[in-house]
């Protein structure tokens, strides 16, 4: 009995020390969290965070983000670059990216385009968010700055949904 479990012993010790010779033989991976986040070249990232999902209405328009060179704003034509938002009922949070970007700093603002054409209201405004200041308004206080092609993000701001609230 005792050759028996000496034996058993054996053998467990042999598979246990073989097991982790092939266990540490596996690819090291190394996490690092200090990493500054990158971004596509010429453009802008960040997220829309609307403040009313119930006034949410994909069925007369879109909801668009827009980047306005920021000698051209307040707006009196199109942007340089835009995208249309994905509206999903009961969500507020969306991301999005905006591309073909030349240097410069931007004035990101959310609009709603009506299926019937016309005005699109500025619902947001990077910098000012659902604020209806004239002052900010005009010159919003923050802008988003593409320096060297290099893509930017934590563009982050609020916008309305409801087009009544319209800030522009």
């Amino acid at each position: 009995m005792k050759k028996t479990f000496l034996k058993h012993l054996g053998l467990f010790v042999i598979v246990a020390f073989v097991g982790i010779i092939i266990n540490s033989c596996g690819d090291d991976t190394t996490t690092n969290n200090n990493t500054t986040p990158t971004y596509d070249a010429k453009s802008i990232n960040g997220t829309v965070n609307f403040v009313e999902t119930n006034f949410l209405d994909s069925s007369s328009g879109s909801y668009l983000i827009a980047a306005y060179p920021e000698s051209g704003w307040p707006p009196m034509g199109g942007p340089t670059a835009f995208a249309t938002i994905p509206v999903v009922n009961g969500t507020a949070a969306y991301n999005y990216k905006l591309t073909d970007l030349a240097d410069g700093n931007y004035v990101i603002s959310v609009g709603f385009r009506k299926n019937t054409g016309g005005q699109s209201p500025i619902m947001g405004i990077y910098g000012c968010d659902t604020s209806h200041s004239v002052s900010c308004l005009l010159n919003p206080t923050l802008k988003a700055t593409i320096t060297n092609s290099e893509g930017v993000g934590n563009i982050t701001f609020m916008s309305w949904a409801d087009t009544t609230n319209k800030i522009y």
